[in-house]
């Protein structure tokens, strides 16, 4: 990928293009005699480019992008006259010392001098005004965008790291949870949990930072936690149906974390200790996109419930709007005793 070109260099190259044009102008009208009209052009030249860098570098900065209007208008003028009488003052030391010039019409008075450069450098030296302050604000503007980009990207970051500091401590509190029921019904069982959040923390250490991750790894710690959170859980209560993708994942990136959430309210919020319950996990990917669908028994919450929603969906859909945007879909359904929520979202390599 070529580089952009330092942009002293494009100056340079445009002031070397316009001084050029002025040579070039010289030498077409002056004689072989008279070289010395070139020099006429050189400080029409110098004074713009001096007017350009004043105007650029300094007046537009602290006067005009900050409303000073008067103040910025003022300045201009002062620099415009200062260049007129600067052109003024070459030209005479010029006259003095080669004379005039036969290109010249005879009628021309050196008192004429200062009209004509007011004539004709005066709308040249607004242009170059006008030019430099165009210039100069399009790049501020631009600067301040992106300044303005670079703020929202971080205040992005900072919510992002702020939801997902919530998911951690979320995922470990329902995890001990569930060890701590298994110790008193299998120790065996309780054992294996143990080890098995043991790799499930390693995964949650290692991807923290991340903003994404690789699916493949990322379906194969959704199986690992659907796994340990079922342990606790007899079959004759649950009906546990999970589908994952077993081929195709590799090479695909998706956001840490956003299954389990749809998960752990599942076996949270979904299970009874007294009712038949039942819980489908079903994830395949397909147009482009990964499909996820959790459902659950629907029981309704008492009063009393002490349990809470956690970090909940709410959590969840403020991370898809940070992460995706508008490429992001997720639906939630309660309907014929099941609560569902479907999520979709874009393959991103």
């Amino acid at each position: 990928m070529s580089k952009k070109l330092p942009r002293w260099i494009i100056h340079l190259a445009v002031w070397l293009a316009i001084l050029g044009l002025h040579v070039l102008a010289a030498l077409l009208i002056a004689s072989e005699e008279h070289m010395n009209l070139l020099y006429l052009e050189l400080p029409a030249v110098v004074c713009s480019c001096a007017l350009f860098y004043f105007n650029y570098s300094f007046l537009v900065g602290r006067f005009w992008t900050k409303r000073k209007i008067g103040i910025f208008i003022l300045l201009n003028l002062a620099a415009l006259l200062v260049c007129v009488i600067f052109q003024y003052e070459c030209y005479l030391f010029l006259f003095d010392r080669y004379g005039s010039f036969p290109e010249l019409p005879d009628t021309f008075d050196i008192r004429m001098l200062a009209g004509a450069i007011v004539a004709t450098y005066v709308p040249g030296g607004l242009f170059v005004i006008m030019l430099s302050s165009m210039i100069k604000t399009s790049r501020f503007w631009g600067q301040s965008q992106t300044r303005l980009q670079e703020l929202e990207n971080e205040r992005i970051k900072a919510e992002l790291e702020g939801l997902k500091s919530q998911i951690n401590p979320h995922f470990l509190f329902n995890s001990l949870n569930a060890i701590y029921a298994l110790i008193a019904i299998d120790g065996d069982k309780a054992q294996e949990a143990t080890h098995a959040l043991s790799n499930l923390l390693r995964y949650v250490l290692n991807e923290k930072n991340e903003e994404m991750v690789h699916l493949d790894e990322e379906l194969k710690f959704t199986q690992d936690y659907i796994d340990l959170m079922s342990l606790r859980f007899s079959s004759d209560n649950l009906s546990l149906k999970v589908e994952l993708p077993e081929t195709g994942a590799e090479g695909y990136l998706v956001a840490p974390m956003l299954f389990m959430t749809l998960i752990e309210n599942a076996f949270k919020h979904g299970i009874s200790n007294v009712d038949p319950s039942f819980i489908l996990i079903l994830i395949h990917i397909a147009d482009g996109k990964i499909h996820a669908t959790v459902s659950n028994s629907l029981f309704p919450k008492k009063e009393n419930d002490p349990r809470g929603s956690g970090i909940g969906l709410d959590n969840l859909r403020r991370r898809l709007e940070l992460i995706y945007g508008d490429e992001a879909r997720m639906d939630v359904t309660q309907a014929e005793g099941a609560y569902t929520t479907k999520l979709e979202l874009p393959l991103k390599r």
